[in-house]
């Protein structure tokens, strides 16, 4: 088999054309051809078919090779065209290398048109190459482009020591603010950048740059701190490497990119900050269960030597300061599950500007004369889900903490709006919070300000500017769990000398219908029902058997789920309510009740707890229709708790 050729001849002898083809051949081509001789055949052949080759007489009587080559130019094909003329004079071959033909040869001598054909055949296959390379190249050049667009980086390339030809991208300039034909040049450049270094950065920086240039460090890797235009700080990492160094190993040419990583920075710091307060919250939590259980005992037991003791007996007033001791624990261990988010919560859809109203005249009372008290409310206000009491609770400790912050007066502000929230802003402040509609709770002051350290640690437990003795640090703690539970978002914006702006975030409430709250008949504390109590702290279980058994109560005690349900079957008689701990060793309270109600469907339950756990309440959330006996508790109110739950009617 030959060289495939596929040839278009444009001639209006059949005997020459086969005269060619025969010579083509001769010369080892595999041919495949056709012959035309009319403009209108020589236009249709162009278009239906590809060739590999045209050869054109020059003069025939309805054509010519002239028309049929520009009519072939037009067709932008990149083939060989050559032609062969019975009489092709000097000046007809002028005219048509002219015009651009590859070749021309004389019918009566066609010993050089093999030559010829091969030449031309390997120079079109040569640009097509050529044509094909230049092609990916810009193809590669515009992805290149679009990666380095999209990666946001900028680039630079200079030679040591910078000079004219010193380059950088229009992203480059864009990092620092401006455009690039605003830029200095050269060594000028290199002295702008230096200049805007932040004065904490400039030295680290300006060693490793050196350490680069020197050869002492392969590669260029700074992270530091430059003033971008509109005067902010811009943490801005370089990466660079040595395209050329001299024989002391001195970088003479470099090329790099430069990268804005201020917000990368920010969530860095607030995704550290978030882990902090999540690892606290856990601490804080765990203490403040085994607190309760204690606080409850210390209750109980005072309550029940109170009241064993007359009025004039010395010890009765000494009883009494011990009681108000443990309640005042009771409240710092309740702020300490409320930053935990463990803390036992009733919400139901509220509508915030209501709230702010409501409260609006205990707040004036609590910011006393000197600070004026304004309100700008939303009329169409969003509802949300939270408890109403917690929210009042938040509301109360920032304005506590703005009146202490403008000792000499000042004005507090709070505010609401409905907003719609962006991935932006869960980015913006590390909180993850899900895109969506909010309802913005503004409380603005304007006191002293913070600086960025403080705000870095105000919702933290026990962290205070106060002096010792005038706070607990528990209250914008308390305010940082408060909102987490009600699944917002809280963040403080403030300036030394201009005040402070709180910004709380809750979730809109779409479904506005609310559980139907059971009735509750009017009933003596005392009873007579049987009561199955469960609780594996023998102080908690001590005091409530003490307490149900004195109001008329008959008491099954079991340390454990495993143990009550044992006893219960040694008994076998039906209960009238459980009462259980939610956490215990061997078997938690919620299966324990879930094994009780299998034998006796529709007992009613009591939960105790220090703390609210996801066995029972996601996230500090009561499930509706559970009933919880929050601890620590005192006897009347176990008492009130024991009767709701076995007075209650369903309906």
């Amino acid at each position: 088999m030959g060289t495939p050729l596929k040839l278009l001849i444009v001639e209006d002898s059949p005997d020459d054309a086969e005269l060619v083809c025969i010579e083509l051949e001769r010369a080892g081509f595999d041919l495949a051809w056709k012959r035309v001789e009319t403009e209108a055949t020589f236009i249709a052949a162009l278009r239906d078919d590809v060739w590999d080759l045209v050869i054109s007489d020059f003069q025939m009587p309805d054509f010519n090779g002239l028309r049929a080559f520009a009519l072939f130019k037009e067709s932008g094909l990149d083939i060989p065209f050559i032609f062969v003329s019975g009489a092709l004079g000097e000046d007809r071959a002028v005219e048509a290398m002219r015009a651009g033909a590859r070749d021309y040869l004389l019918k009566g001598n066609l010993t050089r048109l093999n030559v010829a054909v091969a030449r031309e055949l390997e120079e079109a296959k040569n640009r097509r190459g050529q044509r094909e390379a230049e092609q990916q190249a810009r193809s590669d050049a515009r992805r290149l482009a679009l990666a380095v667009e999209a990666s946001g980086v900028g680039i630079f390339e200079f030679r040591v020591p910078p000079g004219p030809d010193a380059n950088v991208s229009e992203r480059w300039a864009q990092i620092f603010g401006y455009r690039r034909d605003e830029l200095p040049q050269g060594e000028a450049l290199l002295a702008w950048t230096t200049e805007r270094l932040h004065p904490d950065d400039a030295a680290a920086a300006e060693e490793a740059y050196e350490a680069f240039l020197s050869g002492r460090s392969e590669r260029l890797q700074t992270e530091a701190r430059h003033r971008h235009r509109d005067g902010k700080w811009v943490t801005v990492m370089s990466l660079a490497r040595a395209i050329e160094r001299d024989s002391e190993g001195r970088a003479v040419h470099a090329g790099g990119v430069l990268l804005d990583v201020t917000e990368r920075k920010l969530m860095e710091a607030q995704l550290r900050q978030s882990q902090k307060m999540e690892a606290v919250g856990r601490l804080a939590g765990g203490i403040a269960h085994d607190f309760n259980n204690l606080l409850t005992a210390i209750f109980s037991f005072g309550t029940f030597a109170l009241e064993a003791t007359k009025p004039e007996d010395p010890a009765h007033e000494d009883l009494q300061e011990v009681l108000k001791a443990a309640q005042r624990a009771a409240s710092l261990t309740s702020q300490l599950l409320a930053f935990s988010r463990r803390r036992t919560v009733q919400p139901r859809v509220i509508n915030p500007a209501e709230v702010v109203r409501d409260v609006d005249k205990m707040l004036r009372r609590l910011l006393g004369e000197d600070v004026d008290f304004l309100t700008k409310l939303a009329e169409d206000s969003w509802n949300v889900r939270m408890d109403p009491s917690a929210f009042e609770q938040v509301l109360v400790n920032l304005a506590i903490n703005a009146r202490d912050a403008m000792p000499d007066g000042g004005r507090l502000t709070i505010e609401t709006a409905n907003v719609e929230l962006d991935q932006g802003y869960g980015r913006a402040h590390g909180a993850y919070v899900p895109a969506g509609a909010y309802v913005r709770v503004a409380v603005s002051d304007t006191g002293i300000g913070m600086d960025a350290a403080t705000q870095a640690s105000i919702f933290e437990p026990f962290f205070t500017t106060k002096g010792a003795g005038e706070g607990t640090g528990l209250g914008l703690s308390t305010c940082y769990g408060i909102v987490k539970q009600a699944g917002g978002n809280i963040w403080v914006y403030s300036e030394l000398g201009h005040g402070t702006t709180f910004k709380i975030y809750l979730p809109r409430e779409a479904d506005l219908t609310e559980a139907r709250r059971p009735t509750l008949s009017r009933s003596p504390e005392r009873g007579s029902e049987f009561v199955l109590l469960v609780e594996d702290d023998e102080q908690v279980r001590t005091l409530a058997v003490r307490t149900l058994r004195r109001l008329g109560y008959t008491v099954l005690e079991a340390v454990n789920g495993r143990d009550a349900l044992d006893k219960c079957q040694q008994v076998g008689r039906p209960l009238d309510l459980v009462i259980t701990d939610v956490i215990m060793p061997v078997m938690s309270g919620k299966e324990l009740v879930e094994r009780l109600t299998e034998v006796q469907p529709g007992l009613k339950t009591l939960f105790m707890s220090g703390y609210t756990p996801d066995a029972i309440v996601h996230r500090g959330v009561l499930a509706r229709g559970t009933l919880m006996l929050q601890k620590p508790f005192t006897p009347q109110q176990l008492a009130e708790k024991l009767r709701e739950a076995l007075d209650v009617i369903e309906g």
